[in-house]
């Protein structure tokens, strides 16, 4: 059982990420930044909503605390937390590894899990992992320059989740020369096997605390010519040191990489799962659905057959002649609607293919599952609905 003392610097966390957009969101940012430098005086209102969410995440953060949740399960209480977190928390082992490194930045792999072709981490960073130093004039011994972008101006383009490195941003307006001074210590996004080979990362955040450590998660995509039942995989944490100038309209950036620690944790990989396929077709379409069902999640492809005109405005992202297609499908269950934000992304797949990716929350009853394609009048077409059917 957590403090009450740590319980409280819990809540004051939380409500500082249900703020946060507040502060940051783009279409106030610049303006707050700039009314904070003297100009005039700013005062920024919570609204009823606001605060009726500040008061959710007060009682879920207090009751994950209490209840002895692990990372997952914290960072499922999260504002921004992913939705399954909450289902990763309860099939992920208590991992527990931790490392401090000579230059003192210390990673704790709390809890980790390998479910067909995909890998889950959650994870804490601490120490002096970021230092931000803002300079006037002009930067001295740069022979190269990594970076050079016209009509280009930092305080307008970038942020930070870091308060030192959002604030040096901010100075970066164009008004005069000024430079920063960054160093950086993280993980990689993507994780490797012990071999070297890479893993994209397909899902993951991570949220500075009060306290100036961080928390966060990743989830990795394993090649399936590289699975087996067991695999050793490794986190990356990689030194970065960075020159930022801001020179009138024009940015310039200079980077050097420094030496990279290797962290290594072994899984065994769950195989619990079922497969769904299912087919149907349109008035001038066919289409093929093959999803996955785990613990995690429901998700999958679908290969829809189809005109070359529907190629053309994907490979185009230009629709000039308004022609009706395509362009979502939404989970329903036993003819009711459970889900409209599964699509994930869409890709050309051959000459007359094109390739949706789904993503939905697990379930626990599969049966009287279907996939309705909705077109450009956001509307569902329930009489294309497709079944999906456990193989």
């Amino acid at each position: 059982m957590k403090s009450d003392q740590e319980i409280m610097q819990r809540i004051r966390a939380a409500i500082n990420d249900c703020t946060k957009g507040i502060d940051a969101a783009p279409s106030l940012q610049y303006q707050i930044a700039r009314k904070a430098k003297g100009e005039e005086r700013v005062v920024k209102k919570i609204s009823a909503s606001a605060i009726l969410v500040i008061t959710l995440v007060i009682v879920s953060m207090t009751a994950a605390l209490a209840a002895g949740l692990g990372l997952f399960g914290e960072l499922a209480q999260n504002p921004r937390g992913d939705s399954r977190l909450s289902e990763v928390e309860k099939v992920a082992d208590p991992i527990g590894l931790e490392w401090t490194t000579e230059d003192g930045i210390t990673i704790r792999i709390e809890q980790a899990y390998y479910e067909g072709n995909r890998v889950f981490i959650s994870y804490r960073k601490s120490g002096d992992w970021t230092s931000t130093v803002l300079h006037d004039g002009a930067p001295e011994g740069v022979s190269t320059w990594d970076w050079v972008e016209e009509n280009m101006i930092v305080a307008q383009t970038m942020i930070s989740d870091e308060p030192e490195r959002q604030k040096a941003f901010l100075q970066l307006d164009g008004h005069d020369r000024r430079w920063i001074e960054c160093t950086d210590k993280g993980l990689l996004d993507g994780l490797s096997l012990a071999d070297g080979t890479y893993l994209d990362i397909i899902g993951g955040d991570n949220i500075v605390q009060e306290d100036g450590s961080v928390i966060g998660w990743k989830e990795c995509e394993i090649p399936e010519d590289c699975l087996q039942e067991t695999l050793t995989f490794q986190a990356m944490l990689y030194r970065n040191h960075s020159i930022m100038y801001q020179d009138g309209t024009t940015y310039r950036q200079s980077s050097e990489k420094g030496e990279n620690t290797i962290f290594e944790f072994t899984l065994t990989q769950n195989n619990d799962l079922t497969r769904l396929k299912g087919s149907g077709n349109g008035p001038n379409y066919t289409a093929v659905a093959e999803l996955i069902s785990g613990h995690i999640d429901l998700r999958g492809r679908i290969t829809v057959t189809c005109p070359d005109a529907w190629i053309q405005v994907y490979k185009t992202w230009e629709n000039p002649d308004q022609i009706d297609m395509i362009e979502d499908w939404y989970l329903y269950f036993n003819g009711e609607m459970i889900s409209e934000n599964g699509l994930q992304g869409v890709g050309v797949n051959g000459e007359n293919q094109l390739m949706f990716e789904v993503m939905f929350d697990a379930m626990d009853d599969l049966t009287g599952i279907t996939l309705v394609p909705v077109y450009q009048n956001h509307q569902p077409h329930m009489e294309e609905a497709i079944t999906l059917n456990i193989e």
